[in-house]
């Protein structure tokens, strides 16, 4: 059973780091895109600064969502581990 167990953490974990790579590759290209609006000069001071406090509010929330999930892995891993 702890062979199982163990065998599907680690896919768990493999599909995790695939989410997140593909996950930062978005974030990558949405503050790229950003970056290229706020430059054309197309928004106004105002719209350009909620967008940007916006953007900071996601990652800081993006941020405790990832390290939660981290912290769950973590501890599955040692629930499995005192599996006998």
């Amino acid at each position: 059973m702890k062979s199982a167990s163990k065998e599907i953490l680690r896919f768990w974990k493999t599909q995790w780091e695939a989410y997140m790579k593909a996950m930062a590759a978005m974030q990558e290209q949405g503050e790229t895109m950003l970056e290229m609006i706020q430059q054309s000069g197309a928004l106004q001071e105002g719209s350009q600064n909620m967008i940007r406090e916006w953007a900071k509010k996601y990652k800081a929330i993006q941020k405790t969502y990832l390290d939660a999930v981290e912290d769950h892995f973590e501890k599955l891993e040692d629930i499995i581990e005192g599996v006998p």
